[in-house]
Formats: C-alpha cells, structure tokens, sequence
C-alpha cells in the first residue's frame, strides 16, 4: 500500500483500476501491498493511451519515474515520421504524406462559401 495518497492520486488509481480490469481481467486492490509494481508490468503491456496518461499523471503525483519505457514510446511516437491521432481512447498512427504542393496548384484553389466561389 502507498501511503499519503492525495485525493486526486485515490481518483487516478481508482479511474487506472477500472481500465486495467477492463482491458486485461485482472482486479487490483488498493490495500495491496506491491499494487505499484502491478499497475507499472499491465501499464507496460497496455495499448490504451488515456491509461498511459493516466500512469503518467500519477508518477507525476508521487515525485517518481516507474517506468522509463513508457515515456520512450510516448517520445518514439511523436517522431517526424509519424502523426499521431487519438480514436475512441486508442492511438493510431499514420505516416505522413510526403506530397508537396507545386506553386502552380497552389495559385488554383478557390475558396468556397455558401455554395458559391468566392475570391
């Protein structure tokens, strides 16, 4: 069990717990003795980004790093490579595109408002 928990670490424990059941079955306790060492090996095999963050906000919290491999694969998937979009809680990532506007196509686009093309 930790102890001094704040009000807010409680709330980001319990949302983590509810999450994690969910996603892998498993039902953590808050009076569990090794309940930090549980939360880092699911948070480490968890593909929910809102649970990442969650984790994230709570090592915040406590004044510790737990899990360094989660923070590179945040950092690994804001590389120039990728573009990174959140759907239904989940992250998806796209590889960018590398067509580039020629200054002819630009000159070209028309403004629409209304239904009617507009200068």
């Amino acid at each position: 069990m930790i102890p001094n928990l704040s009000k807010e670490m409680i709330d980001i424990l319990q949302q983590l717990r509810k999450r994690l059941r969910s996603e892998f079955g498993v039902e953590i306790k808050l009076s569990q003795v090794d309940i930090v060492q549980q939360l880092t090996n699911l948070i480490e095999k968890s593909h929910d980004q809102r649970s990442l963050l969650l984790f994230a906000d709570l090592e915040d919290m406590m004044g510790l790093e737990l899990s360094s491999t989660i923070h590179n694969d945040l950092h690994e998937s804001h590389s120039n490579d990728n573009i990174q979009r959140i759907y239904r809680g989940q992250v998806v990532h796209d590889k960018k595109s590398k067509e580039t506007v020629s200054p002819q196509n630009a000159q070209i686009t028309k403004r629409i408002y209304r239904g009617q093309v507009v200068l």
